[in-house]
This record gives C-alpha cells, sequence and structure tokens, in this order.
C-alpha cells in the first residue's frame, strides 16, 4: 500500500459504496447507482461468480460474464445459476481475433495469463488459443451503447486493454480493475501509468482494497 500511496494510487473520492462477492472475489462497488436494468459487464471469471451472483440477488440485473479459457467454461457447464448470468465464452483484449492464453502453474488452477507471469524461471510454458474481442465489439455484438458496470479480472491482461477502452471511457459508469503489479514481469510503474490514463479519460478511484490489486473507480462528469 505504501508503494502505491507513494506513486500516487490513491482515492481521488468519497462516495457511498457497498461490497459485493466473497473473500478473494469480493469488490467495493459505487451504491446507488445501479439496477435491473443496468449493463454489468464481468470480464474474467475463472471460478469465482461471487460478485456476479451478489449483484443479480441485490439488484435484479443481467450480469453478462466473459471468459475464454478451457478451465472456466467446464467449470460454467457445472453450475446452476440464476438466468441473469449470461455466460460468454470470449476474452477481452485490445484487438479482435485469437490470443495465446499461458496456462497456470499450478494444475487445476484457472488463471489462465495473456502475459508471461516471470514465475517459471525463463520458460514462458504452454499456451492454449482462444477467442477474444475488444470492448467495442462486445458492446457492439450484444446490443449495448453503454456499461453502467465493468468489471476487469484479466490476469495482466488489463494494461493493453485498458489503453484500448479509454477511447470509449464515456459509455462507462463504472470500472473494477483487479491489476496485477504482483506479477515479476509487471512493474508497479505499468499500473500507476493505467491509472493515470483513466483518470486522463475521466475516472476516479473511489476504493483500493488493503492488497492494493483491487480498485475501484467511477466516471465524473
Amino acid at each position: 500500500m505504501r508503494q502505491c500511496r507513494r506513486a500516487g494510487v490513491v482515492p481521488d473520492c468519497r462516495i457511498a459504496s457497498e461490497e459485493h462477492g466473497e473473500g478473494i472475489g469480493t469488490w467495493v462497488v459505487a451504491s446507488g447507482r445501479l439496477g435491473a436494468d443496468s449493463v454489468v459487464y464481468s470480464v474474467g471469471v475463472g471460478r469465482e461468480l461471487s460478485l456476479d451472483l451478489s449483484l443479480v440477488s441485490r439488484y435484479g440485473c443481467t450480469v453478462h460474464c466473459f471468459d475464454p479459457t478451457p478451465v472456466s467454461a467446464s467449470w460454467i457447464r457445472t453450475q446452476v445459476l440464476p438466468p441473469q448470468i449470461v455466460f460468454h465464452e470470449v476474452g477481452l483484449a485490445a484487438r479482435d481475433g485469437e490470443m495465446a492464453f499461458h496456462q497456470p502453474r499450478k494444475a487445476g488452477s484457472a488463471h489462465f495469463s495473456p502475459i508471461d507471469r516471470g514465475d517459471r524461471g525463463g520458460e514462458g510454458g504452454d499456451t492454449v488459443m482462444a477467442p477474444v474481442w475488444r470492448l467495442q465489439t462486445m458492446m457492439r455484438k450484444l446490443g449495448h451503447d453503454h456499461i453502467d458496470l465493468l468489471k476487469i479480472d484479466i490476469e495482466g491482461g488489463e494494461y493493453e486493454v485498458i489503453g484500448d477502452i479509454v477511447s470509449c471511457a464515456g459509455c462507462i459508469g463504472q470500472l473494477l480493475v483487479e491489476f496485477h503489479h504482483c506479477y515479476r514481469s509487471v512493474p508497479l510503474a505499468r499500473t500507476v501509468d493505467a491509472v493515470n490514463r483513466l483518470r486522463a479519460a475521466g475516472f476516479r478511484i473511489f476504493s483500493i482494497s488493503p492488497r492494493t490489486y483491487e480498485i475501484s473507480l467511477v466516471r465524473i462528469g
């Protein structure tokens, strides 16, 4: 936390907020900004839907969940989910097409990453190819002209994606991002740069988790 504070990654505003999810799946969401008709995208599922289920329970909204990795898709098929959870087997990237995802080091983990995390002693590890869309493509295909809440947890891919989505930042109300400066290959400076890009696009930080990875932002104006 001290490193983030020294680097200027600190809350910019105080607003009413509430927690949703459980354990490491807990996120802080701005209060009073969601309802049954809200458009919610949850990008990066793995095997964790506690945020999404909490939002459905609290607001009755539909949550579009995205994850292209085989572990996540297989897990989703075993779950009994409410109809408001709509799963799309595609990932988020700065381009449309296919992308290589590094398989997790631990067997059974759902943490596939589009970047080399630097935890394999110089070895890149096996990869799997999976489909990805830009955010603008997701919205066009689903018929949405805005997103009330966008959560991004894509294991290091957020840095490239943020550079792409700032161009449509005006259509996003809230943005929840898990940053991955915990990876050996990702310096804190990349998170600082990403946060500053989001601030320049009109977002303001209202919550940072104790471990500094999960950051909640709201668009002002």
